[in-house]
């Protein structure tokens, strides 16, 4: 004999996943967050001959990304590098955020998890 399965509150579990998709579909302000928390490492690792660029980084945030920028106009040579001329990047954001990688994720997944809260989610 089949055995017989009823589901109930199937639209409500739906419609509670649809709003969440929704939430985190704009993570603005976790992106900003964790970009700001990688500013120390960022100017940590940053050579300095004047301190200009060490003390430039700022950061920006979208709905689906967060940056660590600077507006002066040789810090993009600085960090990667002019390969023509034989200069090597600094790779100060890359590093920064390879070697932070483990708490960036926990800085995510907690930003997801309370958003999933906040819907009603039972999340471990």
């Amino acid at each position: 004999m089949p055995a017989k399965v009823v589901v109930t509150g199937g639209p409500e579990t739906a419609h509670a996943f649809d709003q969440l998709r929704g939430d985190i579909a704009d993570l603005s302000g976790a992106h900003d967050k964790v970009a700001r928390a990688r500013l120390p490492g960022v100017a940590r690792r940053t050579p300095v001959r004047t301190g200009e660029l060490r003390g430039s980084w700022e950061t920006s945030s979208a709905p689906d990304s967060g940056s660590i920028l600077s507006p002066l106009p040789y810090a993009g040579p600085v960090e990667y590098g002019v390969p023509a001329r034989g200069i090597v990047g600094a790779a100060m954001i890359a590093r920064t955020l390879e070697e932070e990688s483990a708490a960036i994720a926990a800085e995510y997944e907690a930003a997801i998890r309370d958003r999933a809260k906040a819907r009603g989610f039972r999340v471990a």
